[in-house]
């Protein structure tokens, strides 16, 4: 099917034709229908096919151009150009849209549904519309979606577990949308902050003082800067703890939902000497986890204890509800889309950076183990 027979444009709009056509061919690039080296159809086509003039068109053709998204050349036509959002960015304009994006890495992770809750208390109370989008942990559909939230002129970005800030040199910083990062340790620029070292350390600490020696880890099978520290904290407290630390002790697996869970679970259990204890990187991970050890015939805690971080709803609700290292998502929503509304509005925010701490909430996953005094 010929992409441009799906033209809509409406002469009756308060936009012009040419700035309909525009936007219309932008929006094609910046999702990636339209790709570097694709050839337009010439103006004397598209003005046919549309019935409108073709010096409209042939305006639209220009502002495309000025804007570095084709190039047009004679005898060879106008094709499309490898393109960089920042272009977007810089030429989009600066009118107020009360709109802001929020790019997170998931929709199912319910630790992001009280995120997201309380980001959206604070944009309610000027008005402002959110648009969400959703990138599957891919980082590339981060800096496409932001591609996207630019083109449709949001007036500041939230950024949930990933960073934008490398793509940006420090002189054009001021030029683009207000982008505030969350979850994402050594983010340049503003930022809001969990303190993810002590989550491994607390989690690791209370197995520890339960008297278990061999505790495994469930994890992400990308050492994501936001996962790392998590990481670290579990190792420091081995070693503080004189526990000879054993690489198999680690199940890494490709997603946070509780499949993954399970997966990390039948890894542990496999092993010739099995782990007394499980700590998870994400209360999802922990409910597969817990789900396969009871379907392998395992109690909990009496076979085998389980901490996890997130403090999900769920959490409290499952048999044995989760002990779990809890950080405050809505609290950190709010704070981020305060920090963003402040830039939006040309403030100056008294500090660039956020940090909350954790804390562990003591169920009844982790009982004591018999090695313990």
């Amino acid at each position: 099917m010929d992409l441009f027979s799906q033209f809509s444009i409406d002469p009756e709009h308060d936009t012009s034709l040419s700035f309909q056509i525009k936007q219309q061919i932008t929006w094609w690039i910046i999702n990636g229908t339209l790709k570097p080296g694709d050839k337009l159809p010439s103006i004397h086509q598209l003005s046919r096919k549309l019935g409108i003039n073709l010096h409209t068109v042939r305006s639209a053709y220009h502002k495309l151009e000025s804007e570095g998204l084709v190039e047009t050349v004679r005898s060879r036509g106008t094709h499309v150009l490898a393109y960089h959002p920042l272009r977007i960015a810089l030429v989009a304009g600066n009118i107020r849209s009360h709109t802001v994006g929020v790019i997170l890495p998931s929709f199912t992770n319910p630790f992001y549904h009280a995120l997201l809750r309380g980001i959206e208390e604070i944009a309610e109370e000027d008005q402002t519309m959110i648009f969400i989008c959703n990138t599957h942990d891919d980082p590339n559909l981060t800096w496409r979606h932001y591609a996207r939230l630019v083109a449709k002129q949001v007036d500041g970005i939230v950024v949930v577990s990933d960073d934008l800030s490398a793509y940006f040199s420090q002189e054009n910083k001021q030029t683009i949308p207000p982008i505030v990062t969350i979850d994402w340790p050594g983010a340049d620029g503003y930022c809001v902050q969990f303190d993810l070292e002590s989550v491994g350390r607390q989690a690791t600490k209370h197995l520890v003082e339960h008297g278990h020696h061999r505790i495994g880890l469930i994890t992400f099978a990308q050492d994501s800067v936001n996962v790392l520290p998590v990481v670290n904290g579990y190792l420091n407290v081995l070693k503080e703890a004189g526990i000879t630390f054993q690489p198999e002790w680690i199940a890494r697996v490709p997603n946070f939902d509780m499949a993954s869970g399970a997966l990390g679970a039948q890894k542990l259990l496999a092993l010739a000497n099995p782990p007394t204890a499980i700590f998870t990187i994400a209360d999802t991970l922990a409910l597969g986890a817990l789900d396969f050890i009871k379907q392998a015939g395992l109690n909990i805690p009496e076979d085998i204890a389980l901490v996890s971080f997130n403090d999900i709803p769920a959490a409290a609700l499952v048999d044995p509800p989760l002990t779990t290292v809890v950080a405050p998502a809505a609290e950190a929503g709010k704070a981020a889309m305060r920090l963003l509304h402040d830039l939006i509005e040309g403030n100056n925010p008294s500090q660039r950076q956020y940090h909350f701490l954790t804390h562990l909430v003591v169920r009844q996953s982790c009982g004591r183990h018999e090695s313990s005094s």
